[in-house]
Formats: structure tokens, sequence, C-alpha cells
């Protein structure tokens, strides 16, 4: 039972809380008791204090919240908790390439669980972070951060970052984390690229191209698999000379399609493993004269905003990358608060085809639209 000094409310008791025996000084009441009294959640009590007009409550939980928190004499005063748990209320997210679209969803999540935590989160790039070993070694020192996420590549600047930040507390995004002591949360990466895969075979199509990712060799290796796998229970037979490494760009979706467009026997249908190299890809088909999607189907992994507007408009798998990053954050807060890293696979929401204009029946099938 937690105790507060609440003089002139006995009623106090009936809903959780006891009147203090010792009266001599009072306890400062958290986020997590004005929570309990109103019977919501922490995040509910964080945004309606804050006045977050985007906060979706009936009115009168609104009231039940700001009642809680006045007979709690609660106040929302982030430097004194920061001051008490030695905090800066700072989280790191060190992603490859801020420009990269595809990680919007991500930076989404963790700001909106951050915030609703009472953190600042702060976004730069891994591979300028760890440019000098030792300015990052300096600032972990200082504790200028209370914790890092980092999405890694698999390069020089992980295992900088990694082995720099072993005072803090830090969780792997989208990777697994071969390290007890780093936390790690990923998607389901091959169930990405069966979906994909399986939703051209419904199309008709048995000439199936793959184009790689060359970032995580644990994660590519996941979507090559979801591809092949994909394509052995269909009863093909996954061809080595239509899987081509794609890179992790539009430029190097445009080359491995060029080299695609290129061999004796073109596929009908070519599933990347991100959305930018099936940008890279539409562009090459263009510049060929290849119509998609009457002639090439094309599939992306990873939904990003403009995928809709294009034209053809891109067929996605889409995945819970906001949903990521809001966990990650609550690891890498669990993880402050002394439990232990723990390795996680989300399943909710479960990845979905969007299906858009770049995919349509394979030419000469009888498969309708």
């Amino acid at each position: 039972m937690v105790t507060f000094w609440l003089s002139g409310l006995p009623q106090a008791s009936a809903v959780g809380f006891e009147p203090r025996n010792d009266l001599r000084r009072p306890t400062i009441a958290t986020i997590t008791d004005v929570a309990r009294l109103a019977g919501v959640s922490v995040g509910a009590v964080s945004r309606a204090l804050s006045a977050d007009k985007t906060l979706s409550i009936r009115e009168e939980t609104r009231e039940r919240i700001l009642g809680a928190a006045k007979m709690l004499n609660y106040s929302p005063n982030h430097a004194a908790r920061s001051l008490r748990m030695s905090s800066t209320g700072l989280i790191g997210l060190a992603v490859h390439d801020v420009s990269n679209p595809l990680y919007s969803d991500i930076v989404a999540g963790a700001q909106t669980a951050a915030i609703e935590a009472g953190y600042v989160l702060t976004l730069t790039d891994a591979d300028v972070l760890a440019t000098d070993e030792e300015v990052f070694r300096r600032l972990v020192a200082s504790k200028a951060i209370d914790g890092i996420l980092l999405q890694t590549v698999d390069n020089s600047a992980d295992s900088i970052i990694a082995k720099t930040a072993k005072t803090l507390p830090v969780v792997m995004v989208n990777a697994e984390s071969p390290n007890p002591e780093v936390g790690s949360v990923t998607v389901d990466d091959h169930q990405a690229a069966l979906l994909a895969t399986n939703h051209l075979l419904e199309l008709g199509h048995r000439k199936v191209a793959y184009l790689t990712i060359d970032e995580h060799e644990d994660r590519a290796a996941r979507r090559l698999g979801g591809w092949r796998d994909a394509m052995i229970d269909a009863g093909l037979v996954p061809q080595a000379r239509w899987i081509v490494n794609g890179g992790h760009s539009s430029e190097g979706g445009m080359r491995a399609m060029e080299a695609i467009i290129s061999t004796p026997e073109m596929p009908t249908a070519v599933v990347a493993a991100n959305s930018l190299i099936a940008l890279g890809a539409m562009k090459a088909c263009q510049a060929a004269g290849l119509q998609v999607p009457d002639q090439v189907s094309i599939v992306g992994i990873h939904d990003f905003p403009t995928a809709a507007y294009l034209n053809p408009g891109l067929t996605v798998v889409s995945l819970p990358l906001r949903q990521l990053g809001e966990r990650a954050v609550q690891l890498l807060l669990d993880q402050r608060e002394g439990k232990r890293p723990v390795h996680e696979k989300l399943s909710a929401p479960a990845a979905e085809v969007i299906a858009r204009g770049s995919t349509g029946p394979c030419p000469g099938s009888t498969h309708l639209r």
C-alpha cells in the first residue's frame, strides 16, 4: 500500500491510499499515483495535464484526472524528478540516415512514448555520432542522456555505440540483440516478405524476383527467407539469378532492376526488401519502357506517407513501425528502473499487404483484378 499525507481526506483509503501515521513530512505524489487514483493510464494523465488537444477521452474522465492531481497536490516537475533519479530526461535515438522516410513511423512512435513518460527524445545519425569515438565516450560518461535506442545496420558505427554505451541502457530497434545485456525489439521480417510474395503469387505470377537489402545480415536473411519459403510453398523453385542485391536506397534498387531487366528470361514480378529499393525498381522499369503493373508488378516492404501518391501507387507490406518505436522506449525505461533487458518480436498489429497500383495480374493469366 502506497501511503500519502492526505490531511482531511479520510475517504482516501477507500481508493487504495491510507492516511499517514507519521505526519511530520508529506510524501511527494508521482504521476503513477495520480493514474492509480483516477483509474487511467500514466500516458492519459501526462497528456491531460499537459492539455494535449489530441487526447480523446470523455470530459468526466478528464475531470477525474484533474481532480486526482489536485487531491494529491501533484505537480509535474520534471526538473525535480530528474534530480531525484539522476536523470537528464533525455533519450537518444540513433538511426542510420535520418533523412530516410522509412524511419518516420519509428521516430513518431518513440517520441509519443517518450513524451508520455515525461522524457524528451533526441534524434541523431548513428554514423555521425560514432565518427569520433572519444567524443561519444565523453557524452556517455557525462550522463548527458538516460539511454540509447539504436537502429542498427551492422557496421562500425553500431559496434562503437554499443561498446561505449555499456554504462547506459541500450535497446536495439528492429534487430535481434546477440548480447543478453542489451535489450531489443523487432518486427516479423520473414512474415513481411512471405506476405509480399504470396500477394504476387495470388495474382498469378510465377516468375518472382527478389531485390535484397545490404543492411543488417540477420534482417536481410529473414526477409530473403520469407520470399524463398513462399516460392517453395507454391511448388516453385526459387531462381538464384533472380536474387539481386538492391542495396538500401532507390539508387541501389534502380541498378538491381536494370540487372533483372537484362536477364534472358525476365520475371513478371518483383519483391523489394524495402520500399526505397522498390521506388528505384519502378524508375528502372519506366526508363526501359516497361509498364507497371501491366508488364511488371512491384511490391515493397514498409509503407511510407507518399507511397499512395505515386503514379502508380506503390503496393507495400505495412509493418507496425510506430508500435516498434513505442515499445523500444518502454523497454528502455524498464531497464532504467532496474529490470533485466528483454528481447521481443512484435506480433500485433500484424503485418498486412496494402494493395495499390504497382501490382496486378500476371500478363497472360486469367486472374481477375
